[in-house]
């Protein structure tokens, strides 16, 4: 593996959890990134109130090159890939609009802030993941399986920043060399039709050493095994912890149909289907309070949609809307 450089970038980084008027308990966040539906603008950050559905923009001028942008908790710095004539790297940016490069010929992509915004995770050229720990300059492998042995994408971490959930790939690698191109992933959801619920993997999963199934799998950061908590081979995006870190939140398909949403204990058990789809992929949930917004495909608007549901999956509103915009809630799966 090439040899990966990083530069410090505690400044960016510094986060502060800000409350909402008495209450002592955090207010998140909610961010997304907007595309143009053409692809031919720069995305741009925004937050979004859940109870207005209003969305303000932030300051932080993402470059049109950017791809998989992610926000940090407070939406003050923003990660993202961009790429040269040779390689392809992690850099960061926050509302000063300074581009901090974090990785230098590493191939590397598809990164993601811990909640305290001290840690990012990453995608290299071997597809396996590393974190990096941006006060102390220190880069490790999340789970070391040798090359070619397996193939691991889409980190995203637990609540309380210990753990990540991650997809593993046992089969033939699925990434083009430009690592962008993953078959279960394009700029729009496949259309399909249908959707069977007794093709949802039900069973648990004891600890493995070396994976056999591709799949959903999580680990703390401390571990040296992966758990595998859920198998498909037909996923959008990164799955994602609920709120209180008991479940995990999948953008499933039967494979011959279209995208719904699905939670499943992290011991494997309890798959629940949370929306019932047949025409638009609905994808991308991220847990906000007691609630999961999600993002809903409509191709007649060339748009993606924001959409809040309960934990259980009822009460699906919609709450943001823009013709020829794709409001991308999670913009980590993005690529030509």
């Amino acid at each position: 593996m090439k040899k990966l450089i990083f530069t410090l970038a505690a400044a960016i980084m510094a986060v502060a959890l800000t409350g909402c008027g008495d209450d002592s308990t955090p207010s998140p966040i909610v961010t997304y990134v907007s595309r143009a539906s053409n692809n031919n603008s720069a995305p741009q950050l925004f937050t979004l109130n859940v109870s207005t559905k209003k969305s303000t923009a932030v300051s932080i001028p993402i470059p049109a090159t950017a791809y998989y942008v992610a926000s940090n908790s407070t939406a003050t710095a923003v990660t993202y890939y961009r790429e040269d004539a040779t390689s392809y790297d992690i850099f960061m940016m926050g509302t000063n609009g300074t581009e901090t490069q974090l990785t230098t010929g590493a191939d590397a992509w598809s990164s993601t802030f811990s909640p305290d915004g001290k840690t990012i995770a990453y995608v290299a050229s071997n597809e396996e993941i590393f974190t990096v720990n941006i006060a102390t300059d220190t880069q490790t492998a999340l789970y070391a399986a040798g090359l070619g042995v397996v193939y691991q994408y889409a980190p995203s971490f637990s609540p309380d920043g210990k753990s990540l959930v991650f997809y593993i790939e046992t089969g033939d690698c699925c990434l083009s060399q430009s690592g962008r191109k993953i078959s279960h992933r394009a700029v729009t959801p496949p259309v399909m039709k249908g959707f069977t619920p007794a093709g949802i993997h039900k069973s648990s999963h004891p600890q493995v050493g070396t994976p056999t199934q591709s799949g959903w799998y999580t680990m703390a950061l401390t571990d040296s095994t992966p758990t595998l908590v859920y198998a498909t081979d037909n996923w959008w995006g990164p799955a994602v912890y609920s709120g209180d870190g008991t479940k995990l939140l999948i953008s499933n398909s039967n494979g011959e149909s279209t995208y719904n949403i699905l939670s499943v204990n992290l011991d494997g058990t309890n798959v629940v289907q949370l929306t019932a789809s047949t025409s638009d992929a609905t994808i991308s949930p991220v847990p906000y309070k007691n609630l999961i917004l999600y993002n809903v495909v409509n191709n007649p608007n060339s748009s993606w949609d924001i959409y809040v549901m309960s934990l259980t999956g009822t009460n699906q509103t919609l709450v943001s809307s823009t013709t020829d915009t794709y409001a991308n809630l999670m913009d980590s799966y993005w690529g030509d």
